[in-house]
Formats: structure tokens, C-alpha cells, sequence
């Protein structure tokens, strides 16, 4: 059951990351092509690893234990990957 639970969530992790990915890409493409240095944009990445944390969150309290790890560790990669881009 963890892994049906954690396979409903994939899309949302999808959605969500990739919003998060996409707004740090564009940042720095803008900068890039400004001339300027790039800004980590906080509130959507915060914003992205809220959502997730939530939802696992949301799947701990429906004691789903095992995708509830898998959505934290995802959350967990996902942000530190995007916060790795700006050093």
C-alpha cells in the first residue's frame, strides 16, 4: 500500500519540482543574459519544499510510514539540489 500511495503522489512531486527547477532555471538565464549575478529565488523553492514536506506530512498522518520517508527524502534532494545551483 506505501507504494501505491507513493506512486498517487509522483505526479504532484513532478508538478512541483518541476515548478521549483523551472523557476531556478529561469533566474539564471535571466541573470545570465543581464549581465547581473543570479538571485536563488527563495520563495518559490521554500514555497516547493513546503507543498512536499506537507504532503508527506499529509501521508505520515494516514500512517503510510514508508512513502512518507520516500517523500521526505525526496523533498530533502530536490531542495538541496536547487540550492546547490547558487553555491
Amino acid at each position: 500500500m506505501n507504494l501505491l500511495v507513493f506512486l498517487a503522489l509522483v505526479p504532484l512531486d513532478v508538478l512541483v519540482g518541476g515548478y521549483a527547477w523551472l523557476a531556478v532555471g529561469m533566474e539564471g538565464w535571466a541573470a545570465s543574459h543581464g549581465g547581473q549575478r543570479p538571485v536563488l529565488p527563495v520563495g518559490e523553492v521554500a514555497g516547493a519544499g513546503g507543498l512536499l514536506a506537507a504532503a508527506g506530512l499529509a501521508v505520515c498522518w494516514g500512517r503510510y510510514w514508508g512513502a512518507a520517508v520516500i517523500q521526505f527524502a525526496l523533498t530533502a534532494v530536490l531542495t538541496v539540489w536547487l540550492l546547490s545551483v547558487y553555491g
